[in-house]
Formats: C-alpha cells, sequence, structure tokens
C-alpha cells in the first residue's frame, strides 16, 4: 500500500494545479487521472487566457479573477503563454447600449482596454470583417492547457509527487465514516492501486458528484456541453471576441498552427456521453464567419465537445450561470472543488491548498504566483518555427514532430497509447489529424517493444476511431476529400481491415 497525506483525484488543470501548490509547501500527495492529463473539460476547451471581458457585464467577479490569473499566468508560465492579445468586435445591428455596459464594467473592474477604430482593428487583425464598426482591445492571451498541466506536474515530480495517469478510482476506503483512502486500477494492467491519506480532494469537474457519491456524499452541480471547431490555419494573430451578450460562436482564438472557434452551450446530464451535432458546428461555423469572412471558406478540421462543471443554479440559460468556483468540505476528510475557468485553476488550487494546510494546522504561504514553471523550456512547442531546427526523420509532417520527439515521450512515460504522444507533441493535431503520422508513432511505440503487432493494430484502430468521432461533424469540401484519402491508405494500400488467411 502506498501512503501519502494529500490524494488529488483528477488530473485536469486544477487538479495538477493542486498538485503543484502542495509540492512547493512540502506536503506529500498523491494524483490519480482515469486517463491522461487535461482529458476533460481543460482538454477541451479553446485554450483562451482570459482578460475577463468575456464575463465583465454577466459576472464581474469571476472577471476580476481572470484579470488577475492572466497576469500571473503571463509572468509564471512565459514561455509557454503567447501573448496574443484580443479584440471585442462590434459588427452592424450589435447594441451600443451593451458597448456602454461593457466599458463601464471593466472600468470598474480594472481591466484595461482600448477604444480603437475599424481601420485601426483591421490593421491588427487583417481577414477581420471590414464591415465592422469599432473594437475594444483587451489583454487576452492563448494558452495549450495539454502544457499546462504537464508544466505543473513537473514540479510535483521534482518534489516527489506520485502521479498515476490510466487510473479509474474504483472504491473510496472508509473507516468510521472517514474517507482515508483510494483503490484505483489501471486501464492498462488491471492492476489495482491502493492509496492511503489523510485528506482526500475531489477534482475531477464534472465528474464532481459522481466521484463524491462514492464517499456518501455529493456535488450539486450543472452541466453545460460547450462545442467548438478547429480550423487548418490561423485567421488571425489575435483572439476575436463579439461585442454582445455571451452567445454561440462568438469567439475566436488562434493556438499553435490553428484557430478555435466556440462556443455552444447546451445541458447534458452524462459527461461520459456527449457528442458534437452537425447543427453545433454549423452554427459556430457560421457565426464565426460573421466576424472573419474568411471562415466560411476555410476548411475545417475537428470539431470537439466538452462539459463545463458549473455550479448548481436554476437558471435556465447555463452562460448565466457564474464561472465562479466553490470548495465543498464534506465532513469526511474527502473536500470537492467545482466551478471555475482554465484561466483561475491557479486561484483555485491557492484556495484548496490553503484549506488543506489549515486542516493539517500547518502554515507555509502560496509560492505559486512568484515561482515561474519549471521544465517551460522542455516543454515549450510555440513558435513552429522553433521545431525546424531539427528537420531529420519527421513522423508527423503537420506540426514537424520528430522521431527524437516521439521517443524522449516514450522513454519518460513508458506510454502504451498514441494520445499521450500526441498531447506531449501535437502529433496527429494538424490537418491530416493523424492520418499520415500514427502508424509512425506506433511504428516506434513496436521497436521499443511496448507493443505486440495486435496490440499496436488495436491502438491504431481505436486512435483512428476517436479522431473520426470529430472529423465526421466537418466532412464537407477539402476535409471530406482528405477523409478520403485516409480511408484509401488504410482499407486499400495498407488493408487494416482485411481478414488475415486461415
Amino acid at each position: 500500500m502506498i501512503k501519502t497525506d494529500v490524494i488529488i483525484i483528477g488530473g485536469g488543470a486544477t487538479g495538477c494545479g493542486i498538485a503543484r501548490d502542495l509540492a512547493l509547501r512540502g506536503i506529500p500527495h498523491c494524483l490519480i487521472e482515469k486517463g491522461d492529463y487535461a482529458a476533460g473539460a481543460t482538454g477541451a476547451c479553446h485554450g483562451l487566457l482570459h482578460s475577463g471581458g468575456r464575463y465583465v457585464v454577466s459576472d464581474p467577479v469571476a472577471a476580476k479573477e481572470c484579470y488577475d490569473e492572466n497576469l500571473i499566468l503571463r509572468r509564471i508560465g512565459e514561455k509557454c503563454v503567447e501573448r496574443t492579445g484580443g479584440l471585442f468586435v462590434r459588427l452592424p445591428g450589435d447594441s451600443k447600449r451593451y458597448r456602454e455596459r461593457f466599458l463601464r464594467s471593466c472600468d470598474d473592474v480594472g481591466i484595461p482596454v482600448e477604444v480603437i477604430s475599424a481601420s485601426r482593428a483591421l490593421d491588427l487583425a487583417p481577414n477581420l470583417n471590414p464591415e465592422i464598426e469599432e473594437a475594444v482591445r483587451v489583454p487576452d492571451c492563448s494558452i495549450d492547457p495539454f502544457r499546462l498541466c504537464m508544466l505543473n506536474m513537473k514540479t510535483s515530480e521534482i518534489k516527489g509527487g506520485l502521479s498515476f495517469i490510466r487510473h479509474r478510482v474504483i472504491e473510496i476506503v472508509k473507516s468510521r465514516g472517514r474517507c482515508i483512502g483510494v483503490k484505483a486500477q489501471s486501464a492498462v494492467t488491471g492492476e489495482i492501486q491502493e492509496i492511503s491519506g489523510n485528506i482526500l480532494v475531489n477534482a475531477t469537474g464534472a465528474w464532481a458528484d459522481i466521484v463524491a457519491r462514492m464517499a456518501g456524499s455529493e456535488v450539486p452541480m450543472t452541466l453545460s456541453k460547450g462545442s467548438l471547431v478547429i480550423t487548418n490555419h490561423r485567421l488571425t494573430d489575435m483572439v476575436i471576441n463579439r461585442l454582445r451578450p455571451s452567445s454561440d460562436g462568438d469567439i475566436i482564438v488562434p493556438n499553435e498552427a490553428v484557430c478555435l472557434a466556440g462556443t455552444t452551450s447546451l445541458p447534458v446530464e452524462d459527461p461520459d456521453h456527449i457528442r458534437i451535432e452537425p447543427a453545433e458546428a454549423d452554427v459556430i461555423v457560421t457565426e464565426a464567419g460573421k466576424m472573419i469572412p474568411h471562415f466560411n471558406q476555410t476548411r475545417i478540421i475537428r470539431a470537439f465537445s466538452g462539459v463545463r462543471p458549473l455550479l448548481k443554479s436554476q437558471k435556465l440559460d447555463s452562460r448565466e450561470i457564474t464561472r465562479g468556483f466553490q470548495i465543498i468540505d464534506h465532513g469526511n476528510g474527502l473536500y470537492s472543488i467545482v466551478g471555475g475557468k482554465l484561466t483561475t485553476y491557479r486561484l483555485m488550487a491557492e484556495k484548496m491548498v490553503d484549506t488543506i494546510m489549515e486542516a493539517f494546522n500547518l502554515k507555509r504561504e502560496c509560492e505559486t504566483a512568484e515561482k515561474p514553471l519549471d521544465g517551460q523550456e522542455e516543454l515549450s512547442g510555440y513558435p513552429l518555427s522553433k521545431r525546424l531546427a531539427d528537420m531529420n526523420n519527421i513522423l508527423c509532417e503537420c506540426e514537424l514532430v520528430t522521431r527524437a520527439d516521439v521517443e524522449r515521450v516514450i522513454r519518460q512515460t513508458a506510454t502504451r497509447h498514441v494520445g499521450d504522444i500526441s498531447h506531449r507533441t501535437r502529433l496527429g493535431m494538424g490537418p491530416c489529424q493523424g492520418g499520415y503520422c500514427t502508424f509512425r508513432a506506433l511504428g516506434v511505440m513496436q521497436d521499443q517493444r511496448l507493443l505486440s503487432p495486435e496490440e499496436s493494430m488495436q491502438a491504431l484502430r481505436e486512435f483512428l476511431q476517436r479522431r473520426f468521432r470529430g472529423i465526421r461533424q466537418t466532412l464537407w469540401g477539402d476535409q471530406l476529400r482528405s477523409e478520403q484519402l485516409v480511408e484509401y491508405i488504410y482499407l486499400g494500400i495498407l488493408a487494416m481491415e482485411r481478414e488475415k488467411p486461415t
């Protein structure tokens, strides 16, 4: 049995942030995640490091938290934050009254803004709709959520923290009514790890109520599905927002070599069973095209959905629910932390660890706002030109991922999942969506004797099927032709589904 002080369930931004904070305060801990890091809402977001502008009218408290954390993350994560800046653009017909409320609210909260003319906005973002009437400049940024989680876990690793990815908590162990540990089963080997701890932290986002019920508790939540689409190249180097109350398809975020646009907001009951509907992708493309007309002709390479873990509310429109967060003490050794945003993950972690320190009757101040994130030079991959230094043995032409990159990830993680390599290198995230590079990565894994030929084929099918679930809603034009080519390669040339002769 493994013994530690704090067990963190959930490897999204909040869970990883808690692990980093505990590490810096010298508290032994162990993080357990059923998938890879950022497998939930963290990895299914648009990668926006909020200025707070999106919530400044509807939720000024959350907006202030976002702006403050934006400044902190730009400082401690300098190498992994792209300081794009952002524009809120007003199109013909958009309310001037909302514009005034927006500017007044930004002033009240302390978010620095600059009202600029349409011509100046077009100078900054040439692909904008030339019919825009004006724009408001804000300090938005973009960030890679996968990289952010791994940078936080790097500190935990350095300080001796434990982590088990691809381990599902199957039981919360209790003694005399108090939670004293967990049993976690490996998705790879089926082996069960028994881990004991003095405090359990439920940082599982949309799954928080499911986990809490394993301990005889509950977390009142409202689950909201948000969907996004990805273009095959960057249409803008700035974050573009619509200057109106939050609605479908009103934000475009540049990230690495692509742009992400969204989002929608639909109620869901089960976070394990969601899918993006074709109508959602159509609405996002149409609305994004009103801000950047090229969006209507641009190749969309993927659509995906995530579930927002919002605090329980009676409001019918989930966009009106606060983006603030809450820590729940269940009174049995289990704490749940719910709500919040990717941008405020560090603040959420700080408040959670403050609570833990108080429970342990220990005093040590949080250092996460001052200390730079560990491992930034190794894990920072933007701009794309940085990867041109090594053009030998390229496995993924779209994202310039080399064989050496893949071998490094395998060496560090001993992973048996192509998705884990993808999250750490961006392999398969470009226009071909893994069509030309997945089998190459699996070949490397087989060379390393991590997988048998039969296991490689099964892993290939599973990875391509997961990618197809995101591609199927975007099958028109060039993307349809590209997917047909991928299908011909695997089913025709490589005969992937052909039965072996008996």
